[in-house]
């Protein structure tokens, strides 16, 4: 299982795994929206499932799905992944 940790903005989407299984923990202090997307949404969209501060969730998808993530509010943060 490979860790990496994903920078996030309020400005832009950012793929955190195109795998098919694993984890992501929120470290930003704020909400992370993120969503399973075939391709890179548009910076104005905001629509997506919320992880909360200091959460932590799991996906599994067959066959596997980009999924991509950013915050709610301006701002930055890191985003823990975990692929596998």
């Amino acid at each position: 299982m490979a860790t990496t940790t994903k920078t996030l903005s309020a400005t832009a989407w950012v793929l955190v795994s195109a795998l098919g299984s694993g984890t992501m923990e929120n470290q930003t202090n704020q909400i992370v929206i993120y969503r399973a997307d075939a391709d890179l949404p548009d910076p104005g969209v905001k629509v997506g499932h919320h992880l909360g501060r200091g959460q932590r969730e799991a996906w599994s998808f067959d066959p596997p799905q980009n999924l991509y993530a950013r915050l709610n509010l301006p701002g930055g943060g890191d985003l823990v992944v975990t692929e596998g």
